[in-house]
């Protein structure tokens, strides 16, 4: 099969196995923007090409958060929005509130400086936190963790902070600094729900619910096509706060508050005139316009990543697919 890419964005056909079973071929694009002056994006003159299997933030951690997410899935519900970055503010603080919007959808962080837990009056309690200019919105400052003989994990962010066989373990440790706002974490041996912008690895939950059923009925009947259970949101790599019920469209703005130098960051997604042109075997010919499923951001920078996706049928014999091209439909 050949694949052609008329357009200055990165793009690239990842054939697979479709949640049904079908052997099929997805065309995954991928346009890089940067903020200019003007607070309008430009394209970028380098492109970042399509992430096949995700970067991590520590290739040598026994588990690590992910910094950039795998751009390859056949599908998604709606869509994902990633923000990777920084706490940034003009003067030192012991906290801040960041928080990214987009359309109706408002996710908010509260990040402190480096704190411990120490035995207060009423008990095990986190102390006061040291003043910071810029610290990193990772999940493993975020509540959360493993215990070091692994009989605790929290799966939905066993990297994070404050997971403990008991309170008094956590003395003198480091306690965690990203929290929801309206949930404050003030002492140990608590359970808090984990929280932040970046992306969710395939084997936390939720992502890690969604995958289906892998037993050995499974193994006998369908291996190794996914599960009949499959959930199509397990492809979803976002936060829980920050997916999308609707596809990304031309115009949706975006706001990142307490990110960046400039304090708010904002830009209106520019248009993606992508179409998708296939070719059979035998001469038949299918087109699609995909929508942009993923958004991620980097404030920073002013970088922002808008990724698209199609799955074409394979077919066998007459019905073989010989052909995907990538044009843009302006």
């Amino acid at each position: 099969m050949s694949f052609a890419n008329n357009t200055p964005y990165a793009a690239t056909p990842v054939p697979t196995i479709a949640p049904d079973g079908r052997d099929v071929v997805v065309a995954i694009v991928k346009a890089t923007f940067v903020r200019g002056k003007d607070g309008r994006p430009r394209l970028a003159d380098l492109q970042t090409p399509v992430e096949l299997g995700g970067t991590v933030y520590d290739p040598d951690a026994v588990d690590s958060s992910i910094r950039y997410p795998s751009d390859v899935c056949t599908d998604k519900r709606g869509a994902d929005v990633v923000v990777i970055g920084d706490a940034v503010s003009r003067k030192p603080v012991k906290s801040l509130d960041v928080a990214v919007k987009v359309r109706d959808l408002t996710a908010t962080l509260r990040v402190h400086g480096e704190r411990v837990y120490y035995r207060g009056l009423g008990g095990v309690v986190i102390g006061p936190a040291q003043s910071f200019e810029r610290k990193p919105i990772v999940y493993e400052r975020a509540y959360g963790g493993t215990t070091p003989d692994s009989s605790r994990i929290e799966r939905r962010n066993p990297v994070g902070r404050g997971i403990s066989r008991d309170a008094a373990s956590l003395v003198d440790t480091p306690a965690p600094q990203i929290e929801h706002p309206a949930h404050p974490i003030t002492r140990g041996g608590e359970s808090h729900e984990p929280v932040g912008f970046g992306a969710i690895a395939p084997h936390w939950q939720p992502r890690s619910d969604f995958a289906g059923t892998f037993d050995e009925v499974w193994k006998a009947t369908r291996m190794p096509i996914l599960p009949v259970d499959f959930d199509l949101r397990f492809n979803n790599v976002a936060a829980p706060s920050l997916q999308l019920a609707e596809r990304l469209r031309e115009g949706d703005r975006l706001a990142v508050l307490g990110m960046s130098e400039e304090e708010l960051f904002q830009i209106d997604l520019p248009a993606m005139p992508v179409v998708l042109h296939a070719r059979y075997q035998d001469g038949h010919r299918d087109s699609a316009r995909p929508a942009i499923d993923t958004m991620v951001v980097e404030p920073g920078p002013g970088v922002v990543r808008l990724t698209l996706r199609h799955a074409f049928p394979m077919g066998r014999g007459r019905k073989l697919l010989r052909e995907i091209q990538v044009d843009r439909d302006d």
